[in-house]
């Protein structure tokens, strides 16, 4: 057994200008591929461009990564001449595009720097990657060797892209803290780096219900102010470091297991955002844990801001017993560590209960005896 504990704290730069960080951070003279999402690179290539120019960095080819984080895609960057011309790659784009350079760099081990197009999740930051199969659903986590060099954050490109991903980003940071939170209650003694990590994520769920609704309002009238940079960093960095530090029994749970259920559905998977999902999931985990504070919180937040309550906002029908959806979630591994046995059942009646309260009916606590 290894008698050591490394952890790999993420390294950023947040604002207008951090792309002038290149030279100190990437280093003058190297050979970079680009790897991007299509639309983010036309958003972003006029900020990016000159200035690697600037740092005198040569450009080998920019990739197009594909349209999902998949093995096949990630073979196929493998070979492509300009990424295997590289001294480092760099990944401009949303999660699925990072989450896919990062196993290519991993695999060819070529350091990445990743550049987020849009707030909407860690994946900039993390030392993992999610990956699909070809038709969109959930495949495997990936633990990989290292987290990416550094992260530049320009909140312009926030700005450039639709607001929604900046509004599935916040559900899906609040529900980083629900989850690792409610994993540690399972009372075993915590190491330091999950202590860490649970600590730090209460920073994704208690200033978002203090700025969110601003950001967003802001973001949407072109604004950058404090609330749209803090609420893109608790996006992007505090769930991150919850991720990088904690154990992964205390990185997931009921809400993204649920959502890999739900990725079964076709509607899911090509008309909701991951962190839109997640969102819903993570009153579900407040539900289940009878959190009725922090359910109360941030069911106004979603209200508010509009993140789904109910199955009818994600398109599903409150009367289907979802039964695929559910036997998925139940063997995702997001349950393997959980602080009591969460079943199907649980599943029904909590879904069942916020079906209710959508309704402004009393919830019917009897189903809730005994869990």
């Amino acid at each position: 057994m290894n008698q050591y504990h490394s952890i790999y704290l993420p390294q950023f730069t947040m604002g207008e200008d951090a792309f002038g960080t290149f030279p100190e951070r990437i280093g003058r003279g190297r050979k970079a591929a680009v790897i991007c999402g299509k639309q983010a690179w036309e958003a972003s290539k006029d900020y990016v461009l000159p200035s690697l120019e600037q740092a005198e960095i040569i450009v080998t080819g920019a990739e197009v990564y594909g349209k999902d984080a998949t093995w096949e895609n990630v073979k196929r960057l493998e070979r492509e001449p300009a990424v295997q011309e590289a001294d480092v790659i760099l990944a401009v784009g949303g999660g699925k595009c990072i989450d896919t350079v990062k196993v290519v760099g991993d695999r060819l081990s070529k350091p990445v720097y990743t550049i987020p197009s849009i707030a909407s999740n860690c994946a900039p930051i993390t030392q993992i990657s999610i990956l699909y199969h070809e038709d969109g659903s959930f495949r495997e986590i990936l633990k990989l060797k290292n987290v990416p060099v550094h992260c530049f954050i320009n909140p312009k490109l926030t700005l450039a892209a639709p607001v929604r991903y900046l509004w599935a980003g916040i559900g899906d940071a609040m529900a980083k803290h629900v989850e690792s939170a409610w994993s540690a209650k399972a009372g075993e003694a915590l190491d330091y780096g999950s202590a860490l990590g649970i600590t730090a994520g209460s920073m994704c769920f208690y200033p978002m219900l203090e700025k969110a609704e601003k950001a967003m309002e802001d973001a949407a009238k072109g604004v950058i102010s404090r609330e749209l940079e803090e609420t893109i960093l608790n996006i992007i960095i505090s769930p991150g470091i919850v991720s990088v530090s904690a154990h992964p029994d205390y990185n997931g749970g009921i809400a993204h297991a649920l959502f890999y259920g739900m990725t079964s559905r076709k509607c899911i998977e090509e008309r909701h955002l991951h962190g839109e999902v997640v969102a819903y999931g993570m009153l579900v985990n407040l539900m289940a844990d009878h959190d009725w504070e922090k359910l109360s919180r941030a069911w106004r937040l979603s209200k508010a801001i509009k993140l789904p309550v109910c199955l009818g906002d994600l398109e599903l029908d409150p009367t289907d017993p979802l039964e695929d959806v559910l036997k998925v979630t139940m063997e995702n591994q997001e349950l393997k560590h959980t602080p009591y046995p969460v079943t199907k059942e649980m599943y029904n009646r909590v879904l069942s209960a916020l079906e209710q309260r959508k309704r402004g009916e009393e919830i019917d606590m009897e189903p809730f005896k005994g869990l």
